[in-house]
């Protein structure tokens, strides 16, 4: 993902409509970085971390809690709303026999993502509330 926002930052600079999405997923980036990180140090090492680590962690965190369970509520819905599933192919410009079970398989493989996305974050939150011993200031 990371590689993929790098490469994508002249197109999003030249189009402004794309710099939310490239946030968020900048956020996300940073929240696997800085949980990564936080693992290593203090549940492996138990080494020290600063604050500014962890409220990085948590900015991040919070962002991408917001935007995963986002996901999640739309994906549910157009799951179970198929009409609107029906009108969005209708608009695309390849009509395929499979383009419907494609776009359902997709959306279920990305709520799943954002399931585990949302469980991760809530486990590194409880694991920073516990070892907050760690973190310097």
């Amino acid at each position: 993902m990371a590689i993929i926002t790098i490469f994508s930052l002249p197109f999003v600079l030249a189009h402004p409509e794309g710099l939310l999405s490239t946030f968020i997923i900048v956020c996300i980036v940073l929240y696997g970085w800085f949980a990564n990180r936080f693992y290593v140090s203090v549940i492996l090492r138990k080494q020290q971390m600063s604050k500014k680590q962890r409220d990085w962690l948590q900015v991040n965190a919070i962002t991408s809690f917001v935007f995963a369970v986002l996901s999640i509520i739309g994906g549910v819905y157009l799951y179970f709303d198929r009409e609107t599933i029906d009108e969005m192919l209708a608009t695309m410009p390849m009509q395929d026999a499979n383009a419907k079970q494609l776009f359902l398989n997709g959306m279920l493989v990305f709520l799943v993502l954002f399931v585990l996305l949302v469980t991760h974050i809530v486990w590194t939150y409880i694991l920073v509330r516990k070892h907050k011993e760690y973190f310097m200031e």
